[in-house]
């Protein structure tokens, strides 16, 4: 990890960017298609788990709009299927996050054991 020693006795002022987190992301993108209304998620990292994500969540009905390679847009209140495409799943261990969200919105989830 690196680390930087400031010495100077002057304050610091400044901006970091935080890259997003692989792990949040998956739960963030999840609990979006419970929403009843579009849901805008910013800062997401650029990994094939996310990507695979949003692809199984299109795949039952979610609309995904990719604003940015960062951004995304989610309307989760037009799925129309519980059965979640094995393709996508067998890729993702945060797949499991699918079964909570589609069983607490809709009481039924048909999801692959996850890869």
């Amino acid at each position: 990890m690196k680390q930087y020693i400031i010495k100077g006795g002057r304050p610091l002022q400044g901006e970091v960017q935080i890259g997003g987190a692989k792990n949040a992301a998956l739960g963030i993108i999840v609990a979006a298609i419970m929403a009843d209304e579009p849901v805008l998620i910013e800062n997401l990292p650029e990994v094939d788990d996310v990507k695979v994500l949003l692809d199984a969540i299109e795949g039952i009905g979610a609309v995904v709009e990719r604003i940015d390679e960062h951004t995304v847009r989610i309307n989760g209140a037009v799925i129309n299927d519980v059965n979640v495409d094995d393709e996508y799943i067998r890729k993702i261990r945060g797949s499991y996050y699918l079964v909570g969200a589609l069983l607490g919105k809709y009481k039924k989830a048909v999801v692959a054991l996850p890869g």
